[in-house]
């Protein structure tokens, strides 16, 4: 039997993602936080405990596109979170949740009509969002 121990960085890590609820973060940029509030947390540590979360149901990750850093989303155990579609901003590279009705009746249409059941938590659009393009 594997025996877990919590540590402070752990702990530390977890109440990051808390405090940014449905906010998507890099490993390099949880890292960078870090090291701005004198907290020296390697790579390897944040990645290794961000997959312990991912695994426990707590944080969800996300992989858009090959060479990208992999996004990881504080999602606290909540199944709801599977249940909207992604836009990602080619230009500034922000993820965006998106609800929308008329793409879950497209949802229903695929699988009713072609059999395909669509993975709507991995779905993802790109573009350009709203502030870039302003």
């Amino acid at each position: 039997m594997k025996t877990t121990y919590r540590t402070k960085q752990q702990d530390e890590l977890m109440a990051y993602l808390q405090q940014h609820p449905g906010a998507h973060h890099t490993a390099a940029q949880i890292k960078e936080y870090f090291a701005r509030q004198d907290k020296n947390i390697g790579t390897a540590t944040i990645y290794r405990q961000l997959e312990r979360f991912v695994e426990d149901g707590k944080v969800r990750k996300y992989l858009l596109e090959t060479g990208d850093s992999a996004c990881y989303e504080y999602v606290g155990g909540q199944e709801g979170c599977t249940a909207h579609f992604h836009l990602k901003c080619e230009k500034c590279g922000r993820l965006i949740h998106m609800n929308c009705e008329e793409l879950k009746r497209l949802e229903t249409h695929l699988l009713e009509d072609h059999g395909f059941e669509w993975t709507i938590g991995k779905t993802v659009f790109y573009g350009v969002c709203d502030k870039c393009r302003k």
